[in-house]
């Protein structure tokens, strides 16, 4: 079997990991770029989200690299996220292409179980713990990188210094092949980071994001985001969902990932008594907890046509207003241009600013950054994700 899935962020890692540990071949596509976007729109349906055309693209990228199975979860929710893999894998079977389709939800775990025995033969449940265990393993690993590189990038002293280091150590964590390995670069990559000359807190704003997960997690549709928070605009940026947390949720790996939602929702219940199939309690418990635990703002990242996002679009206002915390919404689609999204972050970012120097009584921020120093260091990163680099739909 080559499996291929589409990419999210970097959870190809540890699900490169589950693959080949299983005794298959992980086929991972090139990063989403302008012609799989370009790819994704010719064939999507023009009312489907932005990730849904991505992802599309996604799966041509990886048959034209030889896969021979397409993996994608599904479910029965509310959201169209659950109804992807069936609906892409309709489209490519009638543009003639020819696979195995593996769509993994609750509903079918024999169905998908059998097909994996069927095609790697009856040893791959002997393989299953110990795949999982590198899973999880690199999963974890994946979350404490990225989560320390959003810590350091607002205070490190050398523009894209810390993506350079990231980088390195995502490349040598995929081809990682045992736990021992897997350790010791999460160790390495911790202590290496943390031994750097950093700037201090000056300036620094701290930013809780939220929205829907695929435009949260993949660099390459929403302009880099993450990134441009940290290094141009010194950020603090503290999304509310993680590679780690949607991985791991649904095979109960970590039981504090379902405590966590179950807090997410009791909490939420005021404002949404119905599970919509999305990150909608995620999004609205993030914006209620922003405040207490020490946000200057809010910024809320979702695809254009996305059903729970614009539910929770309707209630962000009155929370806010509530609780005197400034939020922007950044709505994407295939038209979203970087250089707009870099605009209105620039201008959000000075009212918060304003608004702590006004609060805590300062006269300045050295950290604030000018429109020209934003637009050098923009075109200084380059990065690696050309979706947005290339300004692809405008």
């Amino acid at each position: 079997m080559r499996i291929a899935f589409p990419h999210m962020g970097n959870a190809y890692i540890p699900l490169r990991a589950l693959v080949e540990s299983l005794g298959a071949e992980a086929v991972v596509p090139e990063r989403p770029n302008a012609e799989t976007l370009k790819r994704g729109l010719l064939h999507a349906p023009e009312f489907a989200c932005l990730p849904f055309k991505v992802t599309l693209g996604d799966c041509l990228n990886a048959l034209d690299r030889g896969a021979d199975t397409l993996a994608m979860v599904c479910g029965m929710w509310a959201c169209r996220f659950g109804n992807y893999g069936r609906v892409q894998h309709m489209i490519l079977k009638d543009l003639g292409h020819e696979f195995d389709s593996v769509l993994i939800g609750r509903e079918n775990v024999g169905e998908v179980a059998e097909k994996f025995r069927s095609g790697l033969g009856p040893g791959v449940f002997r393989r299953l713990p110990g795949a999982l265990a590198i899973f999880r393993c690199k999963a974890a690993a994946v979350d404490e990188m990225e989560r320390l590189a959003r810590w350091a990038r607002p205070r490190e002293e050398k523009y894209g210094s810390t993506d350079a280091l990231l980088f390195r150590y995502l490349d040598l964590l995929d081809g990682a092949d045992s736990l021992r390995q897997v350790r010791e670069l999460r160790g390495s990559f911790r202590d290496e980071l943390l031994s750097r000359p950093l700037d201090g807190e000056d300036g620094v704003t701290r930013i809780r994001l939220v929205g829907e997960l695929y435009v949260l997690l993949e660099p390459s549709l929403n302009c880099d985001l993450l990134r441009r928070l940290g290094s141009v605009f010194r950020v603090e940026a503290h999304p509310v969902l993680s590679t780690y947390r949607w991985l791991l949720g649904p095979l109960w790996l970590d039981p504090r990932i379902q405590l966590h939602g179950y807090r997410a929702r009791r909490r939420t219940r005021p404002y949404l008594p119905y599970v919509l199939g999305g990150e909608e309690h995620m999004t609205i418990s993030g914006i209620l907890d922003a405040r207490r635990q020490g946000f200057d703002g809010v910024i809320h990242a979702y695809p254009l046509t996305c059903m729970p996002e614009n539910i929770c679009r309707t209630v962000i206002p009155s929370i806010t207003a509530r609780t005197r915390l400034p939020h922007l919404g950044l709505c994407f689609d295939e038209h979203t241009s970087p250089a707009g999204v870099e605009t209105r972050l620039e201008a959000f970012l000075d009212l918060v600013r304003d608004r702590r120097r006004i609060q805590t009584g300062g006269l300045g921020e050295q950290g604030d950054v000018m429109a020209g120093d934003v637009s050098a260091a923009a075109a200084a990163g380059g990065g690696r994700y050309p979706l947005c680099r290339s300004g692809a739909g405008g």
